[in-house]
């Protein structure tokens, strides 16, 4: 089978858009499962090119096989070889749902590697049938590669920052297989009954896991089948789910919940606690609105004039517009809500300067954390507070985030997994506190009504000690801390901290 070459350059720009789209749709899949852990795109990508580099090796066997077979006959084996390696594509997703349930959700990557096998036999299958020996065959070939390349490009851009942008998992990997069953077609040179069938018993087959896609990859060997997120928002940043108890979580990790009523005994007494340690806040930073709680509770602080707000992913803004707990945040005159990265948004603005930077970090073993938690973000952090200014992060109970900004600020003391600091002294004071939480209304509610759970919340401030398992409803004095952390490693850019 000999092609034109101009046919076998639209097909080598086609191979490569496919291959590279479904690695697109893989990488959220393996992100996801995985909670955003920073290896785990080196080895999903790992495994797809072992599979091309074992699909190249095929594709010497298929054209021994196919040499001396007809014209018509090696079209549709080609065709028949697309659609397999397009099925396998698409399969990926729903099969490692499946096996995540069962057995390590590792094994996907199996499956990554011979779906990339078989997407890898076709490009060298297009070189070899439409370059022939001659003085100019080393020029057709790079020509080929290049709109392989060009192919491959646009399959990355186009799905991951349009496409993503407005389907969801499945409707996109319904498009892709579509459109790898109309190149099939194309390069068999007539409609077949057989290409065009087998799709559909594709899709139907893997119609259940796709539904509960999402539950199956976070759950996994929990998952009991009835299972289903109340909410699931899509977009080009990333995944987010919300389960029956309003707890959020991003791409597959646990982000916060839908909530603002502080109740004793509450992990949300963190936020709060800020005027315990200081009389004034009137003008607050917060990176990473998340589901929006945190920032409710300080833009409506009794005393704050001023939140300007940081978060990546507007899919979050499109969550609060949904939950009556948090949604006047997005018509606050008082809050500024910025989409953009949070370093880049302080280094673009060096003469801001606040009284509060608040950040609920995300977990510290995932992907680009230490972006937020190391030395030398905390020193720019540091930069953009007043004399008295406070900075408050989650270390999720690392020693080496906690001992990181033990190096940059000199005052620093733990609220339950949250360091604050500061480069005065603080102090918590239960008086003044109270006054402020006395004073506090949210959406023009008051906090509190009854006198005894507002007593039950200023006793936070009695309980001073190092937190443990099963009692963390603590915060601890800076000596304490700095002996906790003695013997721990910083995190700084370079190290990466937890990440690897």
């Amino acid at each position: 089978m000999k092609l034109s070459f101009r046919t076998a350059l639209l097909w080598s720009a086609l191979s490569g858009f496919l291959a590279l789209a479904w690695e697109i749709l893989w990488a959220r899949v393996f992100n996801f499962t995985s909670g955003s852990r920073a290896p785990v795109f080196g080895y999903m990508l790992g495994s797809y090119l072992l599979g091309l580099a074992i699909g190249s090796l095929w594709s010497r066997m298929w054209q021994r096989d196919h040499s001396s077979v007809d014209f018509g006959s090696q079209r549709l084996a080609l065709a028949g070889l697309i659609t397999r390696a397009n099925y396998a594509a698409f399969m990926v997703a729903p099969l490692t749902a499946v096996i995540a349930c069962h057995a390590p959700w590792q094994w996907g990557y199996l499956l990554v590697a011979i779906s990339g096998a078989l997407l890898g036999i076709v490009f060298p299958l297009l070189c070899h049938r439409s370059v022939q020996t001659g003085a100019d065959s080393g020029s057709r070939l790079s020509w080929l590669y290049l709109a392989n390349i060009i192919g491959s490009g646009a399959g990355s851009l186009l799905t991951g920052f349009v496409l993503m942008e407005w389907l969801g998992l499945y409707p996109l990997s319904l498009l892709l297989l579509a459109i790898g069953a109309a190149w099939a077609c194309t390069v068999a040179g007539a409609l077949s009954r057989g290409l065009l069938v087998a799709p559909l018993f594709v899709v139907l087959i893997t119609l259940s896991p796709f539904q509960s896609l999402y539950e199956r990859l976070q759950y996994k060997t929990e998952f009991n089948g009835t299972m289903r997120f109340a909410e699931v928002v899509e977009s080009r940043h990333g995944v987010i789910t919300v389960d029956t108890h309003k707890c959020v979580y991003g791409n597959g990790a646990y982000d916060g919940v839908i909530e603002t009523k502080l109740e004793p005994s509450s992990w949300l007494v963190r936020p709060y606690f800020l005027s315990a340690v200081r009389d004034q806040i009137e003008n607050v930073l917060v990176i990473g609105v998340a589901s929006g709680g945190w920032t409710q509770i300080l833009a409506n602080h009794p005393q704050v004039k001023h939140v300007t707000a940081i978060e990546l992913s507007h899919g979050y803004l499109e969550l609060i517009s949904r939950h009556d707990e948090v949604k006047s945040l997005l018509t606050n005159p008082k809050v500024e809500i910025v989409i953009d990265d949070g370093r880049r948004w302080l280094r673009r603005n060096p003469d801001k300067k606040f009284d509060a930077i608040v950040m609920n970090t995300t977990h510290h073993w995932r992907e680009f954390a230490s972006a937020l938690l190391s030395k030398e973000f905390l020193t720019l952090v540091k930069s953009h507070l007043t004399p008295e200014g406070i900075a408050f992060w989650n270390c999720t109970d690392s020693l080496r985030a906690a001992k990181t900004g033990t190096e940059v600020f000199p005052h620093s003391i733990m609220v339950i997994n949250h360091v604050l600091a500061s480069n005065a002294p603080l102090t918590p004071d239960r008086e003044r506190w109270a006054r402020v939480l006395s004073q506090y209304h949210i959406d023009g509610q008051p906090v509190f009504t009854d006198p005894a759970k507002l007593n039950a919340v200023l006793d936070f401030v009695n309980h001073e000690g190092l937190p443990r398992e099963g009692d963390k409803w603590k915060w601890t004095r800076h000596e304490h801390v700095l002996d906790l952390v003695r013997n721990a490693e910083p995190i700084t850019d370079d190290n990466l901290g937890h990440e690897y």
